[in-house]
């Protein structure tokens, strides 16, 4: 019996001295604390980072929701810190002189249009501000080889890159090709990248 109990003694003290835990039990309780301390650290920056996705998607759908709006020749409108007035439309087969004729994939669509700065800052018009659309949803950037050409041969600076100071105004032309069939033209006039774009009905 006695040999039995002294085995069984030896067993016990051999567990606790090969169990980490129970001989360090101040240590342990850090331990978990700081398991805690860390798992909560997480949820919370999961919770901060859907805070600000569900913000930032508020902020869009709130931006999409905001309705265009829609001018028609000779009207002022504005978008962001700039306004717009079309001012005119006119059709071309081809632009320039005998030295700079380009002739339309399509037909030219030039646009007269009067940019003014309303806002504090300096502006700097660059062609995603200015895009053409049709019925069909068709978009059209500006035609390069017919600005071009209408530059070249009437000495015109081109109204892109230009900069408008805040409380003025620049005047200039922008070209268009686009299919003689294209219907319900309008130009989209974005005065800024997050700006909401006004439109402009070009039918008389």
């Amino acid at each position: 019996m006695l040999l039995v109990n002294k085995k069984g003694n030896m067993s016990k003290d051999q567990e606790k001295k090969g169990n980490w835990f129970i001989r360090h039990k101040f240590l342990t309780g850090i331990l978990v604390v700081i398991i805690l301390v860390v798992v909560v650290s997480a949820s919370g920056g999961d919770s901060a980072s859907n805070t600000s996705n569900n913000g930032n998607s508020g902020a869009q759908q709130e931006q999409q929701d905001k309705e265009v709006v829609t001018a028609k020749i000779g009207e002022t409108v504005q978008s962001g810190d700039l306004a717009f007035t079309v001012n005119g439309v006119k059709e071309y087969q081809s632009l320039g002189n005998s030295f700079t004729s380009k002739d339309a994939q399509g037909v030219f669509k030039v646009v007269s249009l009067k940019i003014e700065n309303v806002g504090k800052e300096t502006k700097t018009i660059d062609s995603s501000m200015i895009k053409l659309t049709d019925s069909e949803g068709r978009t059209f950037e500006r035609s390069i080889d017919g600005q071009t050409a209408k530059g070249l041969s009437q000495g015109q600076v081109d109204l892109f890159l230009q900069q408008v100071q805040p409380g003025l105004s620049v005047n200039g032309e922008i070209v268009f090709d686009v299919p003689e069939t294209a219907e319900g033209l309008m130009i989209e006039l974005r005065g800024g990248l997050f700006a909401t774009p006004a439109e402009v009905e070009l039918s008389e």
